[in-house]
């Protein structure tokens, strides 16, 4: 592949911001210098291959991150792993070494026709717009976050030093994409994986305050906290909170300033919709459970807001 500015190309950008995402591009752009447009050396792309070609980049872009942006004369030494064409369950080989030092030639018709065979139809939701509840933020009340869940850092772990070679768990990262996962990988060593269900927080960087309920079990990077529901929540609830918390931190923390690792555990307070009564009065529990005054988040409430939207009860 190579680099200029048209159309049916991938758009590849080299910013450690972005996170070094790659989109298939359909029609004519221009784009500012941190981008760089990957062009088809015999042809061009169609939405097919491109998106195939694209999603693979994507899969790749955690050997990218900070200190090591994938410039120009990086993507020149560098490879990907692609389907190649085969005959009688050996490799075609161009003499000519056109596409690999070793001559394979990637199956351009694979590619496409497994993109075609996803089911990528756009799921159809029951739910409407004007069904979306009301929110009179007015009305909730703050609880700490180390009053709902129990919280601690994630594992740490390099995404250098990760294999996939037999992968079994994901790997999340501080990012605001793909619910903050970057890679599947291998089981690690000594390193226990964080159980499906939790929430992942980003605790710094430039994506300070992404969380997402992780739905199958996982590892994760460098300043990544944990958060488990200290009772049982439901997938919605804890998506609502998810994203109270992510616009919570989008106004009250700063990435490289005052960053979350010392705050999430012990002065992290959010507001949330809080438990009434049938008479419309405030419920209040003399254990102090949830909150120092006693009130109550009404998880039925954010439960119930989130099934609202248009697709959540797809959820």
């Amino acid at each position: 592949m190579e680099g200029k500015r048209g159309s049916e190309c991938l758009l590849k950008s080299v910013s450690n911001i972005d996170f070094n995402p790659a989109y298939y591009m359909d029609e004519k752009f221009t784009c500012s210098h941190d981008v760089n447009p990957l062009y088809k050396k015999d042809g061009e792309f169609n939405y097919y291959t491109g998106m195939f070609i694209s999603t693979v980049i994507m899969n790749d872009r955690y050997r990218w991150g900070y200190g090591r942006k994938w410039r120009p004369k990086r993507m020149n030494k560098s490879k990907i792993k692609l389907p190649i064409v085969m005959e009688n369950g050996a490799p075609i080989l161009d003499q000519t070494e056109k596409y690999s030092d070793q001559g394979f030639i990637p199956d351009w018709e694979f590619m496409e026709t497994y993109i075609k065979k996803l089911n990528y139809k756009k799921p159809k939701t029951s739910n409407s717009l004007n069904e979306i509840k009301d929110l009179n933020v007015s009305k909730w009340e703050k609880f700490r976050l180390s009053d709902l869940f129990n919280t601690q850092m994630g594992n740490g772990i390099d995404a250098g030093s990760v294999s996939n070679d037999e992968p079994r768990y994901n790997y999340v990262s501080r990012n605001r994409n793909n619910n903050g996962v970057v890679n599947f990988v291998d089981k690690i060593d000594g390193k226990k994986p964080f159980e499906a269900g939790n929430l992942s927080l980003a605790l710094g960087g430039s994506y300070l305050g992404s969380c997402f309920v992780q739905n199958k079990r996982f590892y994760t990077g460098q300043n990544v906290g944990i958060l488990t529901p200290k009772l049982e929540m439901s997938l919605c609830t804890k998506q609502f909170i998810a994203t109270i918390i992510r616009y919570e931190c989008r106004y009250k923390y700063q990435a490289f300033g005052r960053e979350l690792n010392a705050h999430f555990k012990k002065d992290f307070y959010l507001k949330l919709p809080i438990l009434k009564d049938k008479h419309n009065n405030t419920v209040i529990d003399n254990n102090k459970r949830f909150s120092s005054r006693g009130f109550i988040p009404d998880w039925e409430f954010m439960e119930t807001y989130i099934k609202s939207l248009p697709n959540g009860d797809l959820i």
